[in-house]
């Protein structure tokens, strides 16, 4: 592949592909100060890379592996540092002699980086990177596999970046398999357990370059708060870490004598690093660059934080749905929200370019909805119910159902008050909606087990028979609902029937490994018990076909 190009396989494209991007765009210290969040991005670079030798150790043995095509997941949840070790990984590939590309979906207008160089074609072979892979539907994901696939006499290995695993990855990596192309996961661990890193120096680290970069010399040698340093704190992502450091020299820088005590959670760092995207907005207004009022500016970043970057017609749209503004202000409101949030794509022609990181993101939609304790950032009573709005205005499912369903899951799976008060409502009111989306689906796991029972059996009672394309979803929620619904449950026969319905459920969606779990739990009940044999069998029958699948057929109980 040569230059910029549009896989389509039909209309509308599919993907785009573009060589992985090698430059920084740096801030100035004016734009820093404005908004310090923004050197949290990784392609800003601010913070050296560091640490993870293993898992760097791992990619390369798997690029450099003898197969001609290979897949691989990186994964592991937001914050962790996955974009930033691909992007190490890329680089070291195209030093190793690889041509690297990155792919977006089409959904995802904007780019990881700065705009590409157009790519090379005289590497020892391909590496192609695809960030957010989980919000890609399974189809496209087969038909970049395919694409890849077609070098000649060149290997070719496809990166896939993305928070969970599970759901859509193992029905996957089963196609995969049966296409002949070689599938493995590399989960990314805390970086604060990387045996030469730990929360104090990644604290002190970061702390330095931040004040390097807001040119606040006596902000150097900051000391971590003790809270960070604390293993059960909360503060175990790197991303949490370099929030908490960057959080502290700024405030250091603009009062020397405030201390820092009264920030001890990562949702306070978040809070105050978003105040300061406040006090930007209303500099903005004050001096004249801006026409709307912070709070309407607010409701906009809300709106993008859901939406992604969308067309102008899209994020029309989404603005009037939701009462963020008049039908009429909307050209104005973007381009008023396009001075502190340019797009990254100038000349695609979308609106509503998001904040970031998206950890971030997610921290701003659940400390603008009213319902959470964090008393120093003042919530919008417009924020109630306005993201479960986006989602089930009338006229069909719009561009940005999966970007808002997974950012509304990711979040809610962090903010209780998110879970109740937005997420629960959409799963008694449009189950058809949540059960859409494969990644919203699995991230909705974590926010199940937090809901009351009741509302758990309300839903359960409306779920519609599992169709082949709905198997994996379903399965899913089940695993949640079995998990929440089975914790004081202590009759065995209940307990064994319900492991079998959810191994049944598992092995239907492909994802074997979690139908054998199902099935050793069921056996596990029943054995004690003078039960009918035919529902032993089945049991048995459920774990000798998983394991088949899973070819460990060895282990398959007789009978």
């Amino acid at each position: 592949m040569t230059g910029d190009v549009s896989v389509t396989g039909g209309e509308p494209p599919l993907y785009r592909v573009e060589a992985f991007p090698q430059a920084r765009a740096r801030l100035t210290v004016e734009e820093a100060r404005a908004q310090p969040a923004r050197l949290l991005l990784a392609r800003q670079g601010v913070v050296p890379f560091t640490g993870r030798a293993a898992e760097l150790a791992r990619l390369a043995e798997w690029r450099d592996s003898e197969r001609p095509v290979s897949v691989l997941l990186l994964h592991g949840p937001g914050g962790q540092g996955k974009t930033r070790l691909a992007a190490r990984f890329a680089a070291l590939s195209r030093e190793a002699g690889w041509d690297v590309l990155q792919a977006r979906h089409a959904s995802d207008p904007a780019p990881v980086g700065p705009a590409a160089r157009p790519a090379d074609t005289t590497g020892t072979g391909v590496l192609m990177v695809a960030d957010y892979a989980e919000r890609w539907p399974v189809a496209d994901l087969l038909e970049l596999m395919q694409d890849a696939a077609r070098q000649e006499g060149r290997p070719a290995r496809v990166l896939l970046v993305a928070r969970p695993a599970g759901l859509w990855w193992q029905p996957l990596a089963n196609r995969l398999d049966r296409m002949g192309l070689a599938a493995h996961q590399l989960r990314l661990r805390e970086l604060a357990d990387d045996p030469i890193t730990s929360p104090g120096d990644l604290f002190s680290a970061a702390g330095d370059q931040f004040a390097a970069a807001l040119e606040a010399p006596g902000a150097r040698g900051v000391a971590p708060p003790p809270v960070v340093l604390s293993r059960p704190s909360g503060f175990r992502s790197v991303l949490a870490i370099h929030m908490a450091a960057l959080a502290a020299v700024d405030r250091v820088r603009r009062n020397p004598a405030q201390a820092l005590t009264d920030l001890d959670t990562p949702a306070q760092f978040s809070a105050y690093l978003l105040n300061r995207e406040r006090d930007h907005w209303q500099t903005l207004h004050a001096n004249g660059r801006v026409t709307t009022p912070p709070d309407a500016l607010g409701r906009a970043v809300y709106t993008a934080a859901l939406t992604g970057a969308v067309t102008y017609q899209d994020g029309r749209t989404a603005l009037t749905a939701i009462d963020a503004c008049q039908d009429g202000d909307a050209a104005r409101l973007f381009t008023d929200h396009a001075v502190p949030y340019p797009s990254s794509a100038p000349h695609a022609g979308t609106v509503l370019e998001p904040l970031y990181p998206d950890v971030l993101a997610e921290d701003f939609i659940a400390l603008t909805t009213p319902g959470h304790g964090v008393e120093d950032y003042t919530p919008d009573p417009w924020a109630t119910g306005a993201a479960s709005g986006l989602l089930t205005r009338k006229g069909g499912w719009p561009a940005w159902t999966r970007h808002a369903l997974y950012t509304l899951a990711s979040a809610s799976a962090r903010w209780p008050h998110l879970a109740e008060h937005e997420l629960a409502p959409l799963y008694l009111t449009r189950l058809d909606l949540m059960l859409a989306s494969d990644d919203a689906a699995l991230l909705s796991l974590t926010v199940l087990a937090s809901l009351p029972d009741g509302v758990l059996q309300r839903v359960r009672e409306q779920f519609p028979p599992p169709r082949h394309t709905d198997y994996a979803r379903i399965a899913a929620v089940s695993a949640g609902f079995t998990a929440k619904l089975l914790i004081d449950v202590e009759d065995p026969y209940v307990r064994a029937t319900a492991y079998l319905h959810l191994a049944a459920r598992h092995w239907l969606a492909g994802c074997h490994d979690d139908a054998l779990a199902a099935a050793e739990q069921a056996l596990a009940s029943l054995r004690p018990l003078a039960v009918d044999d035919r529902v032993l069998h089945i049991a048995m029958v459920l774990k000798e076909r998983a394991l088949e699948a899973r070819g460990r057929t060895e282990e398959a109980e007789p009978g």
